[in-house]
């Protein structure tokens, strides 16, 4: 190579260096797919000291409120803590409902009640369970776990308890007992 030719090969050199540089740090990057992770914020929007209620016909069915009642966005559910209700009975009759949860699906219209039920009616009835569930649309009455009825001077005792909505016909299952007479106890 003569001395003339020297100069160009190290100017090609220098122009392939000044341009693969440049393509290196130009050039466009590959776009990365990357998977959000779920997102771990709640889809439960909360509120306090609410209200709930069923009417058919112009009656009041059921009146509820809570000390916090969160509302899930996503299946419209209502998680219920310190549970205070009324039950309004055709005959005129009222059943005043204390639960520490409740859970309510309003699409079946279904509640289901933990942490220990108490229910005291006007006729003066009283009713505990450890769990129970309102099944809406059959409009049927569950309970399960300790159940205590006392009515008047009797008291009804079992593990399972079925019923409508209007206490008309009542299954009891799993040691039931029935005590009349005596102290209530």
């Amino acid at each position: 190579m003569g001395s003339r030719g020297k100069p160009i090969f190290i100017g090609l050199i220098i122009a392939a260096t000044i341009a693969g540089g440049l393509y290196y740090f130009l050039r466009p990057e590959p776009v990365k797919e990357e998977t959000q992770p779920e997102s771990t914020v709640s889809s439960r929007m909360a509120f306090s000291g609410t209200n709930m209620t069923e009417s058919q016909d112009g009656q009041k069915i059921w009146d509820l409120t809570a000390q916090v009642m969160e509302v899930d966005t996503k299946t419209t559910w209502v998680y219920m803590t310190g549970l205070k209700g009324t039950i309004f009975r055709t005959d005129g009759t009222q059943i005043e409902v204390t639960a520490p949860n409740a859970v309510v699906d309003p699409k079946d219209k279904n509640i289901e009640l933990s942490g220990g039920i108490r229910m005291k009616a006007t006729d003066g009835t009283s009713f505990s369970a450890d769990q129970g569930r309102y099944a809406g649309k059959e409009r049927k009455i569950f309970a399960s776990g300790s159940i205590k009825v006392i009515r008047e001077d009797a008291v009804l005792t079992a593990r399972e308890l079925e019923t409508d909505d209007q206490f008309e016909l009542i299954v009891v299952r799993g040691n039931a007992r029935i005590v009349k007479g005596g102290p209530v106890q």
